[in-house]
């Protein structure tokens, strides 16, 4: 009998964005589609883009000026919110209704509690899990199932587009050695690179740092996960309800300009916050000599709405920016808070 394990699902909805409005609009089938934050005349960034699309270079934080000299054959959606929380809120509640532990990550990617399951089992799961999605709403997905949440989303992060991947335990130290670095997810391609520099390119090379050198240079905190992730270990539980007063979703600028990047920003935060209402918005924005103004708003009542979330954070941008003195700006953040209490509601979703 095949060895059993705690199985864990990570399902990813593929280019979620897109994939709806490649539904709504049947006319655009075959054709590039970007959906885009839009935040004025002909600009903005690329929110989600089809694999089409991709064919063509075009991925997302792109500006839409850029991505139609690509392609200038692109459809060009603006993105609506309220649409993509409805058919993720329709899967997620079918995910919820069949499986015993479903921990939301975002609007398109959930965390699944298989429980105890051979390879087999896993796969089997794995399928179910692809039907619920087509049926419930309408698109495709790629799962990756582990022995935890690193493995999961590792083996889903490979097997895209419209995938299933399982690692059992005992295939752990083959799959990661056969991974690139930057692929562990929270090392990513900053930190890869760092360890480059010292002549570390691989997963191996790596594992041979004891964890004192990885918390000198990387810090405790990241330097202690950093070794565990390298050997697969993972503790990290599914959550399925998180407090916190305030949320917060900073995104550079690396070409953009501020409300292309604050629209970016208005938006990973925005669908992350599972429809949650809150009262009060803010923003952040630290300019080129590491120097930072805020602004925020407080609403006379609890809001949900994405347009006014990104109209207020527009906003509160341009009273900074016209007291800024013409500052060089380097990042910008959305921020939310003072949030509506509801009993039994599943709270807050943001890593």
């Amino acid at each position: 009998m095949a060895e059993r394990f705690k199985a864990i699902a990570l399902v990813d909805f593929d280019y979620f964005y897109a994939q709806c409005e490649e539904l709504r609009h049947p006319e655009y089938r075959g054709r590039p589609i970007a959906v885009c934050m839009l935040t004025g005349e002909g600009s903005g960034a690329v929110a989600s883009a089809n694999y089409v699309a991709r064919k063509f270079g075009i991925k997302s934080g792109m500006s839409v000026s850029k991505a139609k000299s690509l392609a200038p054959d692109i459809v060009i959606l603006p993105v609506d919110i309220s649409h993509y929380q409805q058919v993720s809120s329709s899967i997620m509640n079918k995910l919820r209704e069949e499986f015993r532990a479903v921990e939301q990550a975002s609007i398109d990617e959930a965390y699944i509690d298989l429980g105890e399951l051979g390879k087999a089992e896993a796969e089997t799961a794995g399928i179910r899990i692809k039907q619920i999605v087509k049926e419930a709403g309408g698109i495709k997905c790629t799962v990756g199932i582990g022995p935890n949440k690193l493995i999961a989303k590792m083996a889903s992060d490979k097997a895209k587009p419209d995938g299933l991947m399982v690692v059992a335990p005992e295939e752990v130290d083959s799959f990661l050695e056969s991974s690139k670095l930057e692929e562990i997810p929270y090392i990513g391609r900053k930190t890869a690179e760092k360890l480059g520099s010292l002549g570390i390119k691989t997963i191996i090379e790596a594992r041979r740092l004891r964890v004192e050198d990885l918390i000198k240079l990387f810090g405790e905190k990241k330097g202690i996960m950093i070794y565990n992730f390298l050997r697969g270990i993972d503790e990290r539980k599914l959550e399925l309800e998180r407090k916190r007063k305030e949320f917060e979703k900073f995104v550079s600028l690396k070409g953009k300009t501020p409300e292309e990047a604050l629209a970016e920003a208005a938006r990973k935060l925005y669908e992350r916050l599972g429809g949650k209402s809150f009262r009060e918005v803010g923003v952040i924005v630290v300019f080129d000599d590491l120097t930072a103004r805020t602004r925020s708003k407080t609403f006379k009542y609890h809001v949900s709405s994405f347009e006014e979330l990104l109209s207020s954070a527009l906003e509160l941008l341009r009273s900074i920016e016209a007291v800024s003195g013409g500052k060089k700006i380097r990042r910008v953040a959305v921020k939310v808070s003072r949030f509506e209490k509801k009993e039994g509601s599943l709270l807050d979703y943001l890593s």
